[in-house]
């Protein structure tokens, strides 16, 4: 007991590791390009067919090699659910309104927990840090992560208004894009953003980051800011 208690906790993941993943890319941006592809050559039963196999495929690779099935058997399931209602609508575009309904309620969340001071990558990286379990009643420490959390909020928010006005205009190229580029590049320029802004804020507001994953250091229960500014 006394040696786990001793021991210092691990650092958090550098988002440089999931930037050597390239399985995650394909997981997340191969089914629509897929699909859109199969759509302009052929039509949308067909893109309905080749997007679900590609699916089956990528998960039963993952299965024979060993590795990680969560984004496949994910891709599996969103690519079922967003082939559905493609098919129910008779659109293509509407392959794409799953993903609009679950960035959109993704930023929503993500805002709310900003606006009750219970900012959700906090915990996230709370949990990374192993910060104790009040970090979100001191203001200096809470700040920071309240900062994380919008910039996730902003980037799925924009996901979930540009899916709204391209499914609205019918642009299914412009659709399968989007699901690229705003999809796990932006991602991880929002974690990077994240990874190097909270260290660096929480220095600036005073906290010794290192103290108070040893346990040195408590957070306050809602100090008022020196500098006279408002709490987030």
């Amino acid at each position: 007991m006394a040696d786990r208690a001793q021991s210092p906790p691990a650092a958090p993941p550098s988002p440089l590791e999931a930037l050597r993943d390239r399985r995650a890319i394909l997981d997340t941006g191969l089914g629509p390009v897929a699909f859109v592809t199969a759509n302009a050559i052929w039509d949308l039963r067909t893109a309905a067919y080749v997007a679900v196999g590609l699916a089956v495929v990528v998960a039963a690779f993952r299965l024979v090699r060993r590795e990680p099935l969560t984004n496949a058997v994910g891709g599996i399931l969103g690519t079922g659910l967003c082939v559905f209602i493609a098919l129910r609508t008779g659109e293509a575009s509407g392959y794409f309104i799953p993903r609009m309904l679950q960035n959109g309620g993704l930023a929503l969340g993500f805002g709310v927990s900003v606006l009750v001071r219970r900012p959700l990558v906090g915990f996230i990286g709370a949990a990374l840090y192993r910060f104790p379990a009040g970090w979100y009643r001191d203001w200096r420490m809470r700040r920071p992560f309240a900062e994380a959390t919008l910039a996730f909020a902003g980037l799925f928010g924009l996901r979930a208004v540009l899916y709204g006005i391209l499914i609205a205009a019918g642009r299914e190229g412009a659709l399968a894009a989007t699901a690229v580029v705003l999809g796990w590049p932006a991602f991880l320029g929002v974690l990077w953003f994240t990874y190097r802004s909270v260290p660096r804020r929480l220095t600036q507001f005073g906290i010794d980051v290192d103290a108070l994953r040893h346990g040195r250091e408590v957070p306050q229960n809602e100090p008022t800011p020196s500098h006279g500014g408002t709490r987030t």
